[in-house]
């Protein structure tokens, strides 16, 4: 599957009630254009996580929270690592 990514405004922000979203019925990743980096790449990835378990067909009970925590600390990582995702990144 092939997302799109959307770059939204306060309006669809507060819409939504959201700095970010996944569509899965549209392909589309939707993330507040105006966000500090970090929370973009936060928020980037927590919604990349929807859409991977979306594709993947995962039944996570506590869905939101798995996708947070875990995008969270990927930034972390690679934000403490970045020496190894390039590597990682090559090797694909």
């Amino acid at each position: 599957m092939t997302y799109k990514i959307k770059f939204v405004d306060e309006t669809e922000r507060v819409a939504a009630e959201a700095d970010g979203w996944c569509d899965s019925t549209t392909q589309t990743i939707a993330v507040f254009k105006l966000l500090p980096n970090e929370a973009m790449a936060d928020t980037f990835l927590h919604e990349c996580i929807h859409a991977v378990g979306n594709v993947m067909g995962v039944d996570w009970s506590k869905e939101e929270q798995v996708a947070h925590r875990i995008a969270t600390g990927m930034c972390t990582v690679v934000k403490t690592n970045p020496n190894v995702f390039k590597w990682w990144q090559s090797l694909l």
